[in-house]
């Protein structure tokens, strides 16, 4: 139900996915019988000690050699790539290709196959090597997001039979859908992604059953290293809201089922604030941004009837505006427009009512401007300058403000700039030159630093991970100064290393192909070593169930550290002394 509302509620574009994404081309391929959804060479000696990992992210090199077992059997279950060509259609996947670990195994020239063909090779033969393809350039980089985050959590020595016990699960999303980081269609694909994942791990619990014969129910672990900024930051959006529920009530032939999702990494972006009556913050608007720029203010929740968020907003030039809504009621939704003197879009305001539990209702006023670089010729842009934002009126004594993440992913072409807040109160750096590492008590400005965790990850039940300074010995508990904040100042629900240490950012992670290393930093790489320790935990047989059972057990294992727990778990490429 959930994700038929995901759907709803993105009512006509759901029905022109093709005007966002390329049509999909028909590139049809024998992939073998099909029986089952991994080959029998890659089933553990014991299946019940196991736990499924699933990654939902980009670019994901599914044929690579530390997600191979043995003979290089795959240990991939299953893996969806939304933007490859399609090899043979299936009646649950609406657009690009799904393989199973099997389907893999057999193009690999494996169990039957006809041709023997390298990781290159498969990818070249399926359509996701073609440079004169939009989805065909993205795996002859060397580097990807997406083989990291994959690698660090199921990627063991093919050699290792502890990788036996941990199949993965992937969901590659697709380039039209990460190009610009506000995200605009990412809720629709990865309430999707959950659903393809649930229904493959079934597939998987199932063969592992008749391969122990016994019925098992295998834990899940979903890794998600992808976020946004704004939105309601409350636990209620449908994203949030089908985890929780999966979470609570995993499907059958399930054990437990955890999500665990990056913390963010804008802590420093001043991206989050708080506004009472009358306040008053600036808004900058950078040169060079080729996407708009999207603030939210959010309400309380509070009982009806309310009065309507009030905003003066004055734009650069001195030209002022003050908002004059209706009432607002639960699916309430009103816009205007600013223009310029020709015409031209400047801004637009729009205001509309969210439900909430017990009679109440939560405020949105969105204020988005278009880029400041004019894509085509003949349409409006946005005034370059810092634009100021007063609070005159609303439901309640404050309001949050947030703006909505406009940067690039590496490996995207240049395209948003960051637009911040200025505010005279606050302290971009401490007295000693360094970052500010949470609010202090009480706050002392309008900007905060506590809440400024990934929009996604509010729900009652999904596991945040932030990153930490290494090497753990030196650093056991301190934080890298970029990470996300949870609403209470921590840190995450748990940490593990996202750099080397403060002057050598990132880690080294595997890349797209073998031999191929790169670095990469920021909670994206330490939320999948979470997954990994928890995963592992699972697959011993440790009964966590709930977010606060799975931060117990870190905590128990190193006793006497500070909180968020700690957990950095050893990687196959990783030389520890």
């Amino acid at each position: 139900m959930i994700v038929q509302r995901t759907v709803e509620a993105f009512g006509d574009a759901t029905f022109k996915l093709g005007e966002f994404a390329p049509p999909d081309v028909a590139n049809p391929l024998d992939l073998g019988p099909g029986e089952g959804i991994l080959s029998p060479e890659v089933i553990p000696a014991d299946p019940g000690a196991s736990c499924i990992v699933a990654v939902i992210d980009h670019a994901i090199p599914f044929a690579h050699h530390l997600l191979t077992h043995g003979a290089g059997h795959s240990r991939v279950a299953a893996i969806w790539m939304m933007e490859s060509p399609v090899a043979h259609p299936r009646a649950d996947i609406p657009f690009g290709q799904d393989l199973t670990g099997v389907e893999i195994d057999y193009l690999r020239g494996l169990d039957g196959g006809p041709v023997r063909r390298g990781d290159k090779a498969l990818y070249r033969e399926l359509g996701l090597i073609d440079p004169s393809k939009p989805g065909g350039r993205r795996f002859l980089r060397q580097d990807s997001h997406g083989a990291a985050v994959a690698c660090c959590a199921a990627g063991f020595l093919p050699d290792d039979d502890t990788g036996l016990a941990h199949p993965l699960i992937g969901v590659s999303l697709p380039d039209w859908a990460l190009a610009k980081t506000a995200g605009a269609l990412m809720p629709m694909l990865i309430q999707l992604s959950v659903c393809f994942i649930l229904a493959r791990a079934q597939r998987v619990s199932e063969q592992f059953s008749r391969a122990a014969g016994r019925q098992l129910t295998l834990p899940v672990v979903i890794n998600m290293s992808l976020g946004i900024t704004a939105g309601s930051r409350d636990g209620f959006s449908l994203v949030e809201r089908l985890q929780d529920l999966v979470a609570a009530e995993p499907p059958p032939g399930l054990g437990p089922v955890h999500f665990v999702l990056s913390s963010g990494n804008s802590r420093q972006d001043r991206v989050n604030a708080v506004l009472r009556r009358r306040d008053r913050i600036g808004w900058q608007i950078l040169p060079d941004d080729h996407t708009p720029s999207e603030l939210q203010i959010w309400s309380a929740p509070l009982a009806l009837p309310q009065k309507p968020i009030r905003l003066r907003l004055t734009l650069p030039d001195g030209r002022r505006v003050v908002t004059d809504f209706a009432r607002p009621l639960p699916g309430f939704a009103e816009s205007f427009f600013i223009y310029d003197p020709h015409g031209y879009e400047l801004a637009r305001l729009t205001l509309q009512g969210h439900e909430r539990p017990c009679d109440t209702m939560r405020q949105q006023l969105s204020v988005i401007v278009p880029p400041t670089v004019a894509p085509i010729w003949d349409v409006g842009i946005a005034p370059i300058g810092q634009w100021q934002v007063q609070l005159i009126d609303g439901p309640g004594s404050e309001c949050d403000a947030v703006i909505q993440r406009d940067d690039r992913l590496p490996g995207f072409p240049p395209g948003g700039r960051q637009s911040y807040f200025v505010d005279p109160g606050y302290r971009i750096t401490r007295s000693n030159g360094q970052w500010p590492d949470h609010d202090p008590v009480p706050p002392d400005a309008m900007v905060r630093l506590d809440g400024t965790c990934n929009a996604f990850a509010w729900g009652e039940a999904q596991i945040r991970c932030g990153a930490a300074l290494g090497p753990e010995r030196e650093n056991p508990t301190r934080s890298s100064p970029y990470s996300s904040l949870l609403r209470n100042g921590m840190n995450g629900d748990l940490v593990s290393t996202g750099d080397r240490g403060a002057a050598l950012p990132g880690i080294l992670t595997p890349g797209m192909y073998n031999g191929v290393m790169q670095v990469m930093g920021g909670t994206s790489v330490a939320t999948p070593q979470a997954v990994r320790w928890i995963a592992a935990r699972l697959a011993s047989g440790a009964r966590l169930e709930t977010r606060d059972e799975v931060i117990a057990a870190a905590r128990a294992a190193r006793p006497g550290w500070a909180d968020p727990p700690r957990v950095d778990p050893p990687l196959p490429w990783q030389i520890r002394h």
